[in-house]
């Protein structure tokens, strides 16, 4: 990746840290008793690969796709490996406070429990924000128009799969459920 010198390495042990830590808890699961259509989930996969790729895979770096959009320069570079790190951390935090109700895919887990505290007091969907911020992170340190349009896709995948989760929570927890989306955020604090 074209980052800048030492912030390459921290950028991307962020992200093998993010890897790492979701390869391990996904052992630590509910048994699901309801999950989203096989098209969703290949609509959401696909749409993953695509952002994965173009944020992480220098050989599609050519045309409009490699046009730099922020300047090279270390501050900028440093302020995105910040960034980087502070989804992660974000997107971690809300994994373990989520536990045993976290899937990869939308689902509801057996004795599936609404979780409200920790940085879900504030965003229902808080690994999406962290991830979300992340990208966006990775993508100011790359600098690259391929970075930025890679967080726009890794959005509109996660707004999709936010409003299935939505509509799966609804079913299970009803009311309580509503009263909670009105005192939260979807995505984004004071934004969405």
């Amino acid at each position: 990746m074209p980052f800048h010198g030492p912030i390459s390495g921290t950028i991307e042990a962020a992200w093998v840290l993010f890897l790492f830590y979701w390869f391990v808890m996904a052992f630590r699961v509910k048994r699901t008793v309801k999950r989203q259509s096989l098209a969703g989930r290949a609509r959401h996969i696909l749409l993953g690969v695509v952002a994965f790729l173009l944020l992480f895979d220098n050989r599609i770096a050519w045309g409009v796709l490699a046009a730099p959009l922020v300047p090279a320069a270390w501050a900028w570079a440093v302020a995105g490996a910040a960034l980087t790190w502070a989804g992660v951390g974000l997107a971690i935090w809300a994994r373990t406070i989520l536990g045993s109700n976290w899937s990869g895919l939308v689902t509801l887990k057996q004795n599936h429990t609404l979780i409200r505290s920790g940085p879900y007091s504030v965003v229902r969907h808080p690994i999406y924000s962290g991830l979300l911020l992340a990208g966006l992170g990775t993508a100011l340190a790359l600098g690259e128009a391929r970075g930025f349009l890679a967080v726009a896709v890794v959005f509109l995948l996660w707004l999709e799969k936010s409003r299935t989760e939505e509509r799966f929570m609804i079913e299970q927890f009803g009311r309580e459920y509503e009263e909670y989306r009105q005192r939260t955020w979807a995505l984004v604090p004071f934004v969405l």
